[in-house]
């Protein structure tokens, strides 16, 4: 019984170490970026947080598919002023087809040939003259 608890007062001990030597480095990094002491704390206090046993992991949603638009007003002359107003799109609105194959796979065939022999002459040259092949 005696020797279980040295064990476990020698484990206890090697975990504090562990966390604090982590602490250290973590301290280190941030003084060496030069971040603020509120900016430390948070973050000591986010690792604390993961690390605790209550911690429990969440699923990541990507914000890419939310377009949002906001309307911008246009400073307009006044000679102009009887037309109508223009918002346009803030964000970047992506032109996803979802479609299953690449476009480049329905080119014409020999404008595909033609374009791989090119690429085919290209590497053989590269080759021939000793460079890498990429």
């Amino acid at each position: 019984m005696h020797m279980v608890l040295q064990a476990v007062a020698k484990t206890d001990e090697v975990l504090k170490a562990k966390v604090a030597k982590r602490e250290e480095e973590a301290q280190k990094k941030l003084e060496e970026e030069g971040t603020s002491l509120e900016e430390q704390v948070r973050r000591i206090k986010e690792i604390e947080a993961i690390e605790s046993d209550s911690f429990v992991p969440q699923a990541f949603k990507s914000s890419r598919d939310d377009i949002k638009t906001e309307p911008v007003e246009v400073k307009q002359d006044p000679e102009s002023a009887d037309s109508q107003d223009i918002t346009l799109p803030v964000s970047i609105v992506y032109s996803d087809s979802d479609a299953l194959a690449h476009p480049n796979l329905f080119m014409d065939k020999e404008k595909a040939e033609e374009l791989w022999l090119t690429r085919l002459v290209s590497l053989r040259q590269e080759r021939l003259m000793g460079s890498p092949v990429t």
